[in-house]
């Protein structure tokens, strides 16, 4: 885990530099002199500061020549499922969970620039010595063969993560060391961008205050889905709630057998709202979610009846 012995609080440094030397190696990095293999160099790394005897702050650094849209030091989650949220559980604790991610936003970092370093944690020398680390990183930035991408980095290391610890390296290249570096570009993979978080939550406040809480998560969880699978041509969050709405009457009522009656249930509700074959291409991993969706709200409303 990580250390936790101490108040969060957010940290840029500029121009941060990569060495070409890295602690994981006893290794010298060979010149650049045309005639030795050509140097690894990372696209992101982490790098340890050290702020008096015994602490050292670490730094994600952006080795790219891109601004980065954001940084989360955490994992992100695509669904209430893995928020640890469920449907039909109206406690405050379970409110607070379906919000996805709230207690780590503290830690996110917009426009991260080229060579540009964010504190994300904090080693001790005595407290961690002999502790696992484990920092969770992601980042958006385009795959080996895809324009986007969002890249997931696990990072597990006892005591720390010494003075430079690649994350990346420039030929999309897993270090050695790593415990995995995903790149992640399939819709059913993707995360919730963290961008659309303070609209998310006030979609939910919304849903709340006109529907109560059991149906306002089942229409939240739709909704996530609509968002992250650019369903009507991926409209901003706030707006595909009504939809969102529309396709959780329909399933309570039409009681959908499978994915492909799912399917024609939100082609339905997008014929109305827009124009017939508006999402005639939605893809069936979307109408499957939506599908286990149901049966979860079917199951807790069979429950509570």
């Amino acid at each position: 885990m990580t250390n936790t012995k101490y108040f969060f609080e957010q940290n840029r440094i500029d121009d941060v530099q990569w060495s070409g030397v890295s602690r994981l190696s006893s290794l010298p990095s060979l010149p650049d002199d045309g005639k030795s293999p050509p140097l690894k160099t990372p696209l992101f790394y982490l790098k340890s500061v050290s702020i008096n005897t015994y602490e050292d702050d670490i730094y994600f650094v952006n080795n790219t020549d891109q601004t980065l849209h954001f940084v989360a030091p955490f994992k992100l989650y695509k669904n209430l499922a893995d928020a640890n949220a469920k449907l039909g559980d109206v406690s405050d604790r379970n409110v607070h969970k379906a919000k996805l991610y709230a207690d780590d936003m503290d830690r996110l970092y917009t426009d991260v620039l080229p060579n540009q370093g964010v504190r994300i944690g904090r080693t001790h020398i005595i407290y961690d010595s002999d502790a696992l680390m484990q920092w969770f990183i992601q980042v958006p930035f385009k795959a080996v063969d895809a324009h986007y991408g969002m890249w997931l980095f696990n990072v597990v290391e006892k005591g720390g993560v010494g003075e430079a610890y690649p994350l990346l390296w420039d030929n999309f290249g897993k270090p050695t060391h790593m415990v995995s570096c995903q790149c992640l570009t399939e819709r059913a993979d993707m995360p919730i961008e963290p961008s659309v978080y303070e609209e998310r939550c006030w979609v939910f406040d919304r849903l709340i205050e006109s529907l109560g809480i059991a149906d306002a998560l089942f229409v939240l969880a739709i909704n996530d889905v609509l968002y992250r699978y650019c369903v009507g041509w991926s409209a901003p969050y706030n707006e595909s709630d009504i939809q969102a709405k529309d396709i959780a009457h329909k399933l309570q009522k039409l009681k959908p057998k499978d994915a492909q009656a799912v399917k024609a249930i939100v082609q339905s509700v997008y014929d109305f709202w827009f124009n017939e074959g508006f999402v005639k291409n939605i893809s069936v991993e979307a109408c499957t979610e939506l599908f286990d969706l149901y049966q979860e709200w079917l199951a807790n409303d069979k429950a509570n009846h």
